[in-house]
């Protein structure tokens, strides 16, 4: 263990709810860390499994625990909040009660925040695991060790993913400031504003090793069919755009390209959920399978003409209308095995569709 006589406090976040089963692996490699001081600080959001009994018996075991027990659910973002606001490290993690991590993403990232002093918030890449641990695939980010604050809020708005995961980030205190994640947002990416707003003032930080494993839960709090989700991300980055320009009334320009941006975004991923539709068993996953792969994926008859008239609502430019006429012509001639085909190798098609 890293000596703690010039090492700042790291407070390491652990919101959980009805996750017993896992929770104590995610527990033993937070309390495994090479670094010291931290605080480890469990925010149980009123479950109603075992999670209490293992909350306090690793809290026995552990002086540096401190757990926290809610009478009641007070949602997942709140849940978030209220660890941040109970923090007291120069430095905070949060850490998901059903990932692991290596035991060097806590040293390894105050290294890097030390020496970039005008970062205010960093991650690594990943890994992508199942519920029982198999690795997946990863997601390795092609992005520069230090990012403009700017170039990321387009990055993230131009792909629809987020280099940042919330499930293994560390914050600067200076530049979380009183920022938090909105409470009464929609599940799924409440957490990107966040990560917006201090990038508006602050540079984003990349570690390019893979520091950490997010299991993908189907029974997850946010987990929902992309149709069920496209306007829910709407709304947060739009809001997110409408706040922005308030702060920056000059940035008229900039915020009309994001608005351009998200409903490019959400039309492909529209027409990735067509592709998960029609996939057979027999399809094989892509090279770095999402969550919707993993799902046993048949939209019902309603959901499926949702998707298409959602389609038709947020298509923007000649190629999302030519690609559209193409879709429609496949499916009035049940031709869908191109569809299903584009859906094994998405990662590709993200790269010829511009959306990295």
């Amino acid at each position: 263990m890293m000596s703690s006589s010039s090492n700042p406090l790291v407070s390491l976040c652990v919101p959980t709810w009805n996750r017993a089963a896992w929770l104590r692996a995610s527990l033993d490699s937070i309390r495994a860390q090479d670094y010291d001081p931290v605080e480890i600080l469990i925010s149980d959001n009123g479950s109603t499994d075992d999670t209490e009994s293992v909350c306090r018996q690793v809290a026995a075991e552990d002086p540096r625990i401190r757990y926290f027990r809610h009478p009641r659910n007070t949602g997942l973002y709140q849940n978030h909040n209220f660890l941040l606001d109970e923090s007291r490290g120069e430095f905070m993690c949060f850490f998901h009660d059903h990932d692991t991590r290596s035991p060097r993403i806590v040293s390894e990232y105050v290294k890097f925040m030390r020496q970039h002093p005008d970062v205010g918030v960093v991650c690594s890449d990943w890994e992508v695991t199942d519920e029982s641990g198999h690795v997946l695939g990863f997601r390795d980010h092609a992005v520069p060790a230090v990012r403009r604050g700017l170039d990321f809020i387009e990055q993230t708005i131009r792909s629809g993913r987020s280099s940042v995961g919330a499930p293994g980030v560390m914050l600067r205190r200076s530049a979380l400031g009183d920022h938090r994640i909105d409470a009464e947002g929609p599940l799924g990416f409440g957490d990107f504003a966040l990560w917006f707003r201090i990038a508006e003032r602050w540079s984003v930080g990349h570690v390019p090793q893979r520091l950490w494993s997010w299991r993908q839960d189907p029974n997850a709090q946010s987990v929902r069919r992309i149709v069920s989700l496209i306007d829910d991300y709407n709304l947060v980055l739009n809001g997110y755009c409408d706040s922005y320009l308030t702060r920056f009334p000059e940035e008229g320009a900039r915020v009309e390209r994001w608005r351009r941006l998200i409903r490019r975004y959400i039309f492909w991923a529209l027409a990735f959920e067509v592709g998960l539709h029609h996939r057979s068993q027999e399809d094989t996953p892509s090279e770095s399978p999402t969550l919707f792969e993993m799902l046993p994926y048949r939209l019902t008859d309603q959901e499926f003409k949702l998707t298409l008239s959602r389609l038709r609502a947020y298509r923007t430019g000649v190629d999302q209308s030519a690609a559209l006429f193409i879709l429609q012509t496949l499916l009035r001639f049940r031709c869908t095995w191109p569809l299903a085909w584009m859906t094994r190798h998405y990662a590709s098609m993200r790269v010829v569709l511009g959306l990295r």
